[in-house]
């Protein structure tokens, strides 16, 4: 009878230090996360909005025939929208609506201009050494 209270006595030790030492490893692992900001949150969702809005713009059949006519590769440029900063992708946003479809000379050289800075922004040229 001594030697089964023992017994139990050493197996109900036992598992208590095993089930505390889980939940004292398990509470060590949680990383601490900090606030995030309203603004923070309202940026990111403008940044994934304006994302989708560009995609949506590089989706459209004509602008894909534009941009094949003019040698560009739509992946390439759907991967180089995919890669802009936040800054550039509302520059390029605000601008994309507003500028002309490229019917003309001047049209044409400010839809090659912003080729050439999408190019060099994602770093395939070094056009503009300044940017």
């Amino acid at each position: 009878m001594k030697a089964i209270c023992n017994r139990i006595g050493a197996t109900g030790v036992l598992t208590a230090v095993l089930v505390a030492g889980t939940f004292m490893q398990s509470t060590a692992i949680a990383a601490p996360s900090g606030m995030v900001s309203t603004q923070q949150l309202a940026q990111d969702s403008r940044v994934d909005q304006q994302r989708a809005q560009l995609s949506a713009f590089l989706n459209r059949a004509e602008v894909q025939s534009q941009l094949e006519a003019r040698g560009v590769d739509v992946a390439d440029a759907a991967a180089r929208v995919a890669s802009l900063s936040a800054s550039e992708l509302a520059a390029l946003s605000a601008q994309i609506d507003v500028l002309p479809a490229g019917e003309g000379a001047l049209e044409t050289l400010v839809f090659v201009l912003v080729i050439f800075l999408l190019l060099d922004v994602a770093g395939v040229t070094d056009i503009f050494p300044g940017i």
